[in-house]
């Protein structure tokens, strides 16, 4: 009975150390698996963060390279880029490395921010080199003499013929195409107020315009000047063509700056009485010939521009004034003048009366300068 009771108990005993051996194995290879899945985790993990400071670094590293890439020297051969209004440095930047003038964005980039002269930059075209160093890109950028332009001059006191040619010689364009867009008047921005007129609304003077600039584009600039001038001595739309018939008859008439407002008040004096304005320049207006001195068939020219044959104002500009004259016409003397005669043509002195009489000894004093010099030089007499 104890011989059973033994070994059933040394059975039992044996079986229970199997099974915690048994069990303490598994776990130690649980734990192994554990270890290595942790262990595998964690290489993938240290794997994708060294690809990603790697390739950050790279990026890093390409930035700094790209920052540092340009040219030596001043570049050669000849290219023409097109900076837009309104364009950032980044923008002239991006246009001046498709163009292959300089060798990274980021080095123009540089010099762009460094100068304090770079705002100034006008938009345009340019003639530029390949291969520049970026400084030397932004200076030449910075060089008026650099920049592709057409430009127009346009002296006070001519008409629209004159206008006419100068825009084919810039454009151009033929005769008819420049005359079909000075037709176009709505085309232009012409007020209203102007009623299909356009002489007189084009600015005398100075314009610049980009290559391939249509004569359209040309009057429209012009026009648009002229509103500027008239808003800015706060001319009302509906005194607009008085002003500039007004000042377009001082502009032919004077010949010294002073002599503006005191033609002006001479001018609107006789309007005040209904009197003949007696006006040479607006006769040539209607037969040009050299000189200002008209004969008596042309002082008998029927019409509205006649101002010896008809009172009041012409209807309309007779050439384009600038704006001393315009502001002579909005501002003119206080004066009680009706006369005045140019009475030397070659200093331009002008003199002026209230009665007649007076106004005809100055003419004598004309007269007899003209005897002494010999001259058909141009003059006035009103």
């Amino acid at each position: 009975m104890t011989d059973l009771f033994d070994a059933e108990v040394e059975a039992t005993t044996t079986t229970s150390l199997d099974l915690r051996r048994l069990q303490r194995q598994k776990r130690r290879a649980a734990r192994r698996r554990m270890t290595l899945i942790v262990t595998a985790v964690a290489l993938v993990l240290f794997g994708i963060g060294a690809s990603v400071a790697y390739n950050f670094m790279g990026s890093f590293e390409g930035t700094e390279s790209a920052a540092a890439a340009d040219f030596e020297g001043p570049g050669q051969g000849t290219v023409q880029v097109v900076i837009e209004q309104g364009a950032t440095g980044s923008d002239m930047a991006t246009v001046l490395y498709d163009a292959g003038v300089i060798a990274s964005t980021q080095a123009f980039i540089v010099e762009w921010n460094n100068n304090p002269d770079s705002s100034s930059i006008k938009p345009g075209y340019y003639f530029m080199h390949k291969e520049m160093k970026a400084e030397y890109a932004l200076q030449a950028l910075l060089d008026p003499s650099n920049r592709d332009v057409r430009t127009i001059t346009v002296p006070e006191g001519k008409t629209l013929d004159y206008y006419a040619q100068a825009i084919v010689n810039l454009t151009g364009a033929t005769q008819e195409e420049v005359e079909a867009a000075m037709a176009d008047t709505s085309a232009l921005g012409l007020p209203a107020e102007a009623d299909g007129n356009l002489e007189g609304w084009l600015f005398p003077a100075k314009y610049e315009f980009d290559p391939g600039v249509t004569p359209t584009e040309v009057l429209q600039k012009m026009v648009l000047q002229t509103i500027k001038v008239l808003d800015k001595y706060g001319v009302d739309a509906a005194e607009r063509e008085d002003i500039l018939t007004v000042a377009s008859l001082i502009e032919r008439e004077a010949k010294l700056a002073d002599d503006r407002p005191l033609i002006a008040s001479v001018i609107y004096n006789r309007l005040a009485i209904d009197m003949k304005l007696e006006l040479d320049s607006t006769v040539k207006y209607l037969s040009p010939s050299e000189g200002v001195f008209t004969s008596d068939e042309e002082r008998a020219i029927d019409s509205e521009y006649n101002t010896y044959a008809n009172t009041g104002l012409p209807p309309g500009p007779i050439a384009g004034p600038g704006e001393a004259s315009i502001k002579a016409a909005v501002q003119p003397a206080d004066t009680e003048y009706l006369f005045f005669v140019t009475v030397n043509l070659e200093t331009g002195e002008t003199k002026y009366a209230t009665e007649y009489a007076d106004h005809l000894k100055n003419v004598e004093e004309l007269r007899a300068w003209v005897r002494e010099n010999q001259t058909t030089t141009e003059s006035s007499d009103g």
